[in-house]
């Protein structure tokens, strides 16, 4: 706009001259052309020039501030591409990290179904294993029965809990709960009981016992002995009632009470539902 007005005014000017010269010549053939009206026209151009000067300083001056703007803008524009630059980089590293953390999403879902699976099927092996070994017991002597079961079930997860035990807590219990029976397996004892013979409680007895399958005792009057014997429909205890047979019972006791020296006793256990051997200790 500002260069519009000075063109426009280069123009008047150059207009006013032309006229000015056609005036001189006009006045040098018309000598009745007074001084005043000279006077007046040329404070008019002098006027005329000196507001052309003062917009063409004005027009510079708007010039030179618009170049800066112009500049500073330019400058502005490359700060903001080089963040825009940096801004899409690191886009494109959070995509990378996020298309990283969905594989490891996706890989952590399918391994939480192969754990559970996993966990389904050990904790159905534990539970037939854990039935078959309540079976054992309770066919077997009459040797803490119920502290043993309860051993054994203590660890096994249970379908109403909210927090069960993990396949390593089982596994762990279930180990601990082999190794506690493996040991009564291979070992041997005597402790002292009150028993029961056809329905009557007696005095309290001595009682011994090796491994899992061979439980006797002897009543302190040494007037009673028996022996478990398991069958088919479940165990009994079979009173010992020949004078031999005692004898081997006592010694039994009092060997493994270590009141005597080592020695080979003749006992009569069941192997099958029919089948007697004699074995010693």
């Amino acid at each position: 706009m500002a260069r519009r007005w000075l063109q426009l005014s280069a123009l008047f000017v150059g207009v006013v001259v032309s006229c000015m010269i056609t005036h001189q010549a006009f006045a040098a053939s018309t000598s009745n052309m007074t001084t005043e009206s000279q006077t007046d026209l040329l404070g008019t151009l002098q006027d005329l020039v000196s507001r052309l000067r003062t917009q063409r300083q004005a027009y510079y001056q708007q010039k030179a501030q618009d170049d800066a703007r112009i500049q500073e803008a330019q400058e502005n524009v490359q700060v903001l591409q080089a963040q825009v630059t940096e801004l899409r980089q690191q886009e494109a590293d959070l995509d990378a990290e996020i298309r990283k953390h969905r594989a490891e999403v996706e890989t952590l879902a399918v391994q939480e179904i192969q754990r559970t699976q996993v966990r389904r099927i050990i904790a159905s092996k534990a539970a037939t294993f854990a039935a078959q070994q309540e079976n054992e017991i309770e066919k077997g002597i009459p040797y803490k029965q119920s502290e043993r079961i309860a051993r054994l079930r203590a660890g096994l997860a249970d379908a109403n809990e909210v927090d069960p035990p993990s396949v390593a807590e089982l596994l762990g219990h279930l180990w601990s709960y082999a190794q506690e029976e493996l040991r009564l397996a291979d070992s041997s004892e005597t402790y002292s009981d009150r028993t029961t013979v056809e329905g009557d409680l007696t005095p309290y007895a001595r009682y011994f016992r090796v491994g899992q399958w061979m439980l006797g005792y002897v009543t302190e009057d040494g007037n009673r002995t028996a022996l478990w014997l398991p069958r088919f429909s479940g165990g009994t205890w079979e009173p010992i009632l020949e004078s031999s047979q005692m004898t081997q019972v006592r010694d039994a006791v009092e060997i493994l009470d270590r009141r005597r020296a080592p020695g080979f006793v003749s006992l009569p256990i069941t192997t099958g539902p029919w089948l007697i051997e004699k074995v010693g200790p």
